[in-house]
């Protein structure tokens, strides 16, 4: 029978050390999880190791076997090569194409009933794109707003209420729209439930 203290399948002991090698795949394990917006409980449980092995080998005070680097790689989705060589640049290069569900930007505005999430990774391109989520009569507000550039979307989910310079149109689910955001605008939900609006603005507002 193992004991309590005993080290389980895959699990390295801890040397006395903390080498360079270890630390640089620790940070590219941690780096990697993160950017995937995974817990350390979640990836543990999916590579049956430990949380704390899992810990410890991110913090670079444990050696992985090969065993136990391969269930974490899988748990995480990616080739074990890519924990090394260029895994730093390679997961910068995804946090600047990439935007994982759990980890979208996110502006609540309270008593209008909306709620923005960004799907675009940043702002410094020529497009934003957002997923807007009205509750019932939620909107942008009472009074029309205007500013530089362009809009256009998709109605995901309900029904929306749009003002463009005057005109009023009601969109449906798959229904879209465009117009210059020069024009005096506002909308609003016009469901019996939640509208959900894909929404594109080249350049972003904010």
């Amino acid at each position: 029978m193992m004991n309590s203290g005993s080290p389980g399948p895959g699990i390295a002991e801890i040397g006395d050390e903390t080498t360079d090698d270890d630390r640089t795949l620790g940070l590219a394990v941690r780096r990697a999880r993160q950017a995937r917006g995974l817990s350390l409980q979640r990836v543990a449980e999916a590579a049956n190791v430990s949380v704390g092995l899992l810990s410890q080998i991110e913090r670079g005070i444990s050696s992985p076997s090969i065993r136990a680097l391969r269930a974490v790689c899988s748990a995480l989705d990616i080739p074990v090569h890519a924990l090394f060589g260029d895994a730093e640049a390679a997961l910068e290069q995804e946090s600047r194409r990439i935007v994982r569900v759990n980890q979208r930007r996110r502006a609540d505005f309270g008593d209008r009933g909306m709620v923005k999430e960004f799907l675009t990774a940043r702002n410094e391109g020529a497009l934003q794109v957002m997923e807007i989520a009205l509750e019932v009569d939620g909107g942008s507000g009472e009074d029309p707003y205007n500013h530089e550039g362009e809009e256009c979307g998709v109605v995901l989910e309900g029904r929306l209420e749009l003002y463009v310079d005057g005109a009023v149109y009601r969109l449906a689910e798959g229904d879209s729209f465009y117009f210059e955001s020069t024009l005096p605008h506002k909308f609003r939900n016009i469901a019996n439930g939640r509208t959900r609006i894909l929404w594109i603005t080249p350049p972003p507002v904010w």
